[in-house]
C-alpha cells in the first residue's frame, strides 16, 4: 500500500501547500481521500491519471476538502477522458444532498453523467472490499465528520481528516502502520476542532502506531517547531507532510 500527499495545506492559499488530499494505492485500486481546490492538478503532478481512480472518499464537506468534486465529475465526463465505468464515492451523511445541490447549481453537466455515480453515505462501520477493508469512525470537527482506516495485507493506514482530540480516533488508529493526523496550528495556538503537535503526539502514543505523519498545516505553522512538542509525547517516527510526498505504508 502506498500513499501520496496531494495537499498538506488548508483553505488558505499557499505557494507551498495545496488543499487537503491523499492518493492511496491499495490492492490494485486507486482511492482519492478528500480533494480541495487544486487536488486534481496535484494528482497529475504525482504521475497519476484521473481516469484510473476507482473510489473517492470524503471526510466532511468543508470546501477545502470537497472543492474539486464538481471539477472531478466535469473532467471525467469530458471527451478527452470519457469515463464509462462506475465511480464509487463515499462520505458522511449529506453526500447525496451535496451532489443534488451541485446538480441544481451546474445543471445537466453534473446530473447527466455518462457513467454511474455510486454514492454511498457512510456511518461508523466497516466495509469489506475483499482485498482490503474500510472502517469509518466519527470525529469531533463537524456534526458528520468521519476518519477512516484502511486495512490490507500489506499494511494499515488511518486518515483523520480534520479533528479535535478524540478517543474514538485513538481506538481506530490502534497499532496502525501509518497514522495521518491533522496538526493545523502550532503549540500555543489551539483552535477548537483542530489539533496542536503535543495533542497529535499524545493521540499517536496512546494508539501505539508505528509512524505518524502530521499534515493540514495552516500558515500559522510556518517557521514553527512542530516536531519537538510532538516528540515529547510520541517516541516513534514523526514526519511532516509535504505536497507530493510518497510513502509506503508498511516499512
Amino acid at each position: 500500500m502506498e500513499v501520496t500527499v496531494l495537499g498538506s495545506g488548508t483553505a488558505v492559499p499557499s505557494v507551498e501547500r495545496a488543499s487537503p488530499g491523499l492518493l492511496v494505492q491499495v490492492a490494485d485500486e486507486s482511492l482519492l481521500v478528500d480533494g480541495g481546490t487544486g487536488t486534481l492538478h496535484q494528482l497529475l503532478r504525482a504521475g497519476a491519471r484521473l481516469e484510473d481512480l476507482d473510489r473517492v472518499l470524503y471526510t466532511h464537506y468543508h470546501p477545502d476538502h470537497v472543492g474539486d468534486f464538481p471539477h472531478l465529475l466535469f473532467a471525467l465526463r469530458s471527451p478527452e477522458i470519457g469515463r464509462e465505468r462506475p465511480l464509487w464515492v463515499g462520505g458522511p451523511p449529506g453526500l447525496r444532498r451535496h451532489y443534488h445541490l451541485l446538480g441544481e447549481l451546474y445543471g445537466p453537466w453534473m446530473v447527466n453523467l455518462p457513467f454511474t455515480l455510486d454514492i454511498q453515505e457512510l456511518k461508523p462501520e466497516t466495509i469489506d472490499f475483499g482485498p482490503w477493508r474500510l472502517t469509518a469512525r466519527s470525529v469531533p470537527h463537524t456534526d458528520v465528520s468521519l476518519a477512516y482506516r484502511i486495512d490490507a495485507e500489506d499494511g494499515s493506514l488511518v486518515c483523520s481528516g480534520d479533528t479535535d482530540y478524540s478517543d474514538a480516533l485513538i481506538d481506530l488508529a490502534r497499532g496502525a502502520d501509518l497514522f495521518i493526523l491533522e496538526c493545523a496550528f502550532p503549540e500555543d495556538q489551539k483552535v477548537p476542532g483542530h489539533l496542536t503537535p503535543s495533542l497529535a503526539g499524545e493521540m499517536a502514543a496512546r494508539a501505539g502506531v508505528k509512524r505518524l505523519l502530521l499534515t493540514h498545516f495552516y500558515p500559522a505553522c510556518d517557521g514553527q517547531d512542530l516536531l519537538t512538542p510532538c516528540q515529547k509525547q510520541f517516541p516513534g517516527t514523526i514526519l511532516l507532510a509535504r505536497d507530493l510526498m510518497r510513502l509506503t505504508v508498511r516499512t
